[in-house]
């Protein structure tokens, strides 16, 4: 784990950000600590992590594993700023495949890491947050509402999350703790398509530029990362249950206007 130079003072308290090393995940962590947070960004890979600045530090966490997110839990009783906001952003996609053709070790993986992942690390970390009257954020998908062709193993896993943070909010009802769902459209990751689409499209990039031909604008992680800090900033009292975020050209799952410039 990396420390920074110095920790600031930190007036929003500690944010803990699982799958930082890029994508939304790194987005988020730097935009919580230009919002007065200090950050653990938190991620299996640290080559790509977000820089050391101040106010970041950089965490190894698988959140499948039960001993690594154990130790994640001992550095925040350790830390000396509060954590006041969980985002579990942690998560993997599944190459595109019929339900008929789908791997099964695909389904596994992807919901052992998707939703027990979350689970795992909801757990750990809930005591500190009810106690700091503190936040738990989901990244969800609109795929977690309405699910397309070859994509079931993935939509599956994002309807499982939403059923969890529906229940989470139910069971802490009357705890001094906000509960959010923020559920990304279509995007355009750190580079040409992301991660996400690389394995979806197993690497091809016909395929993945296809998915964005004519669309001049989509989501990008720093827009998510906008939603993330606003519904973590709201008065107290305030709860964002759920945050559906699109591009303008994207009216829903299967309406995407496409001009034909590109």
């Amino acid at each position: 784990m990396s420390t920074p130079s110095a920790i600031s003072p930190s007036p929003r308290g500690l944010a803990v950000v699982t799958g930082a090393s890029v994508g939304i995940g790194r987005a988020a962590s730097e935009a919580l600590e230009k919002a007065g947070y200090a950050v653990i960004a938190a991620s299996r890979r640290l080559t790509t992590a977000p820089s050391a600045a101040t106010g970041i530090t950089t965490h190894q966490l698988d959140v499948t594993d039960a001993d690594s997110v154990a130790a994640l839990q001992r550095t925040i009783a350790d830390h000396p700023v509060p954590l006041t906001l969980l985002v579990n952003n942690a998560g993997i996609p599944t190459a595109a495949a019929t339900i008929a053709d789908s791997d099964l070790a695909d389904w596994r993986g992807t919901y052992n890491t998707n939703v027990i992942g979350a689970v795992q690390t909801t757990q750990a970390l809930l005591p500190h947050l009810i106690r700091n009257h503190g936040s738990v954020q989901f990244i969800g998908s609109t795929v977690g509402r309405v699910p397309y062709e070859r994509g079931a193993a993935y939509a599956a896993s994002k309807y499982a999350l939403t059923a969890l943070v529906q229940t989470l909010r139910l069971e802490l009802n009357g705890q001094p703790v906000r509960i959010t769902e923020i559920a990304p459209g279509m995007m355009r990751g750190d580079d040409a398509g992301g991660e996400f689409m690389r394995t979806r499209f197993h690497h091809d990039p016909a395929a993945i530029a296809a998915v964005y031909k004519g669309v001049e604008h989509p989501l990008v992680p720093e827009d998510i990362a906008d939603c993330v800090v606003w519904c973590a900033t709201r008065p107290p009292h305030v709860d964002i249950d759920l945050m559906e975020v699109r591009p303008l050209a994207q009216a829903a799952q299967h309406k995407v206007h496409r001009t034909s410039a590109n």
